[in-house]
């Protein structure tokens, strides 16, 4: 006797009542390099305009290397340190466009993350040699013994498996929404509406690979590459049944679709070396007028390429005692300048959504466990490489959220710049010497209102 299934449940897309929320089908494409270009160290791709864009799609890259000792990438967020500039183009105007995104993956990595998920997840994937381990009973987060990047007295670096040599590297897979895309989070984005206007996503490359990788001898400029026609774009799409897509292509001719998003982007900035236990202030203007700000995030980062480093530039550093006031809209956000570091610590907490930014308490002291598992010597007397390592995780991080949900309306909207007035006292005479010059980053979350109609495409605040 035969049963006919149709009579109990629909097979195919059919089936799927809501596609947006409940996808009948997934597909995976493979997009090579469009353009590349050796000179600018860019590459571009067109991406599928074919259902709706999800959050798993990612970038796949692997390195090549001209330095004749084995090179390691560092060991904070792997690859994605090589990402220069991350720039999304949907037919001729700029969706997002991010400055080093690693700097700004590496506080949600660490707070978000557990040991676990960096050791399974972000160390395969990405590459970030960080190995942790937890002690049994005491709950105590610690460097992996043989799991971590490694360098002893001899000159040797012991990395399983991740070595980046003449002949042979691991690809790597780096996540959109680690890019710039976080957007992709929380929606996917409907690609199918777009027609015949392209889609083009941009991707720069670090000129410098001191920037993202190390080695225990003499590592130049450009040593280590991206190896460029390799790169591939692995896009997932969701896959709507076709009179899902019909009504809405006919639903843009009459009224454009919303697609809202936060959007982040970098203003650059400079701290000054200032002198050993003297306060400085420095006043910050960003011109965020008429923005939605959501999250501001701020970065002291070593200057580019400047020492072969384990942590490959991509960690922020300490900056010595600090104390900060923001003026929003004209008015001080704090009551009095803060200077305490627990409250500096909780404001970086609200920032991460609540979470705190886990790291093992040995790489802020440079206890002997750390010291054996990373010792790293030049001259048999040199044994402080770890010290690049200690004292390094430093962002401060502001919330400017207001509680209420959805995209806009939850922020607060600048009608002035604002002014971040911010004092340090640097420190000659700690591991890290914190009176040198950095880099300050700001990172700025503002809503955004991507608008796709018939005949145009509208990007704004």
């Amino acid at each position: 006797m035969s049963v006919d299934l149709n009579s109990y449940f629909k097979l195919g897309l059919d089936s799927t009542e809501n596609a947006g929320e409940q996808p009948g089908l997934i597909n995976t494409i493979r997009t090579p390099v469009d353009t590349q270009s050796a000179q600018l160290n860019r590459v571009t791709f067109k991406v599928p305009k074919i259902g709706m864009l999800t959050g798993d799609s990612h970038l796949n890259l692997r390195f090549l290397s001209t330095s004749g000792d084995d090179s390691c990438l560092n060991l904070v967020n792997g690859a994605l340190g090589a990402i220069e500039r991350f720039r999304i183009i949907i037919g001729n105007k700029v969706l997002t466009d991010l400055e080093k995104p690693g700097m700004l993956e590496n506080v949600k990595m660490y707070s978000n993350k557990s040991p676990t998920q960096l050791n399974d997840l972000e160390r395969n994937f990405l590459g970030n040699n960080t190995a942790f381990d937890t002690v049994k009973d005491s709950g105590i987060i610690q460097l992996h013994e043989k799991l971590n990047a490694r360098c002893d007295n001899i000159g040797d670096v012991y990395i399983q498996n991740m070595k980046i040599t003449t002949t042979a590297c691991k690809t790597y897979a780096i996540p959109l929404r680690m890019l710039g895309a976080q957007f992709l989070e929380t929606a996917s984005l409907p690609v199918f509406l777009l027609g015949n206007r392209e889609m083009i996503i941009e991707i720069t490359f670090a000129d410098d690979c001191r920037d993202y990788a190390f080695t225990m001898g003499t590592l130049g400029a450009s040593d280590i590459k991206v190896d460029h026609p390799n790169v591939e774009l692995i896009t997932t799409h969701v896959m709507l049944p076709d009179d899902v897509e019909n009504e809405q292509m006919m639903g843009v001719m009459n009224a454009p679709a919303q697609y809202p998003l936060i959007d982040s982007y970098v203003i650059k900035g400079v701290l000054p070396a200032g002198a050993d236990a003297t306060e400085a202030t420095n006043l910050y203007r960003l011109n965020l007028q008429n923005r939605e700000l959501q999250r501001l995030l701020m970065v002291f980062k070593d200057n580019q390429g400047t020492e072969n480093k384990l942590v490959a530039n991509q960690v922020a550093a300490a900056v010595g005692d600090e104390s900060i006031q923001i003026k929003s809209n004209g008015l001080n956000i704090f009551e009095r300048p803060v200077s305490n570091s627990s409250i500096v610590y909780q404001l970086l907490n609200y920032y991460n959504g609540g979470m705190a930014l886990k790291v093992p308490n040995q790489i802020y002291h440079g206890d002997r466990f750390s010291m054996e598992c990373m010792e790293v010597a030049a001259a048999s007397s040199d044994k402080g490489a770890v010290r690049d390592y200690i004292s390094t995780f430093h962002y401060l991080g502001f919330d400017f959220r207001n509680g209420n949900n959805g995209i806009f309306g939850a922020g607060t909207v600048q009608r002035q710049a604002l002014e971040v007035d911010y004092s340090n006292t640097p420190r000659t005479n700690i591991k890290g010497n914190s009176a040198t010059v950095k880099d300050v980053l700001f990172y700025a979350s503002v809503s955004k209102m991507l608008s796709i109609g018939s005949n145009s495409i509208d990007v704004s605040f």
